[in-house]
């Protein structure tokens, strides 16, 4: 007689995953907010400022601090450079300029160009 392993139904995996998502977005602040600061490849450097929170990266299947999830899925492509900082060690930053300052205190990056 062969044996067989239950597998989970699609739904039942949708379900956990959703449950699990649900599960990461309701978390306490992982964090005071964030600056981030973008500079993309001939365009000026843009920056905004984001919460602390924490977010279901549906990429990697992974809760991610907003930090975590910035860099996750910062491009890597040449001329690009993506600096997260919190908002706490960089008072005075103006996120609105254009193009936006460098962040004087960063807490992660992710690119050739930084």
């Amino acid at each position: 007689m062969a044996s067989s392993t239950a597998q989970p139904t699609s739904s039942a995996t949708s379900k956990a995953i959703d449950d699990a998502a649900n599960a990461c977005d309701n978390r306490p602040d992982a964090s005071g907010d964030i600056y981030v600061r973008m500079v993309p490849p001939g365009v000026p450097a843009q920056a905004q400022e984001l919460g602390g929170e924490w977010r279901w990266n549906s990429s990697l299947g992974k809760c991610q601090t907003s930090v975590q999830l910035m860099i996750s899925t910062a491009p890597i492509s040449a001329g690009n450079c993506t600096q997260v900082g919190y908002v706490a060690d960089n008072p005075g930053y103006d996120p609105n300029a254009t193009p936006a300052a460098p962040l004087k205190n960063v807490a992660a990056q992710a690119g050739p160009a930084c």
